[in-house]
């Protein structure tokens, strides 16, 4: 057994006083992968804003827009070959997948995430039978559609439209009806 993971074992046991408050869980609340220690959380979380440039080199600001939350996360799964390709497998189709999935910490929970990517470290200092497992979840803004009942105003011909040709007599004829 790898001397970092029972270090981060012994860690997650002494900060956490239970070993389920760290969690990533699918959409009924059942884990998605066993882990054996959870090593790290970046979590980013921002907004923009919208500028846009105006006259004589001054800018507009304006509208706030709140971007996709972006988690990093690292993991320590250890067991026999079948346990650790398990993991690997299920990894690759949630990667695959737009399956959903929700990261659970101490201090919050944070829903509707999705599987981006995912790298993993197996070395022989580590013992052959540790995965370290660097996820990328991004999350999917739920959001539903609104629709009005507005009326469309009637289609209008627009342009250029080419002329038509006519022979002198219909023109003459024209002209002479106006009058009549």
């Amino acid at each position: 057994m790898s001397q970092l993971l029972v270090a981060a074992s012994t860690l997650d046991s002494w900060f956490n006083k239970s070993s389920n408050r760290w969690l990533l869980a699918d959409e009924n609340g059942l884990p998605v992968v066993p882990f054996t220690s959870f090593l790290s959380a970046d979590i980013r979380n921002e907004g923009k804003v919208v500028s846009a440039p105006v006259e004589e080199g001054s800018f507009a600001t304006y509208n706030k827009v709140a971007t996709p939350l972006e988690v990093n996360v690292t993991l320590g799964i250890q067991g026999d070959d079948a346990t650790l390709q398990d993991a690997l497998d299920t990894l690759t189709t949630l990667q695959a997948g737009t399956q959903l999935v929700s990261l659970v910490t101490p201090n919050a929970e944070y829903p509707d995430l999705n599987l981006e990517g995912f790298n993993y470290t197996r070395k022989r200092e580590n013992g052959l039978g540790v995965l370290f497992v660097e996820l990328s979840l991004l999350e999917v803004k739920q959001v539903r559609a609104q629709y009005t009942n507005a009326k469309l105003a009637p289609r209008r011909e627009r342009g250029k439209v080419q002329a038509k040709e006519t022979s002198a007599a219909a023109g003459i004829g024209a002209r002479i009806r106006k009058y009549f």
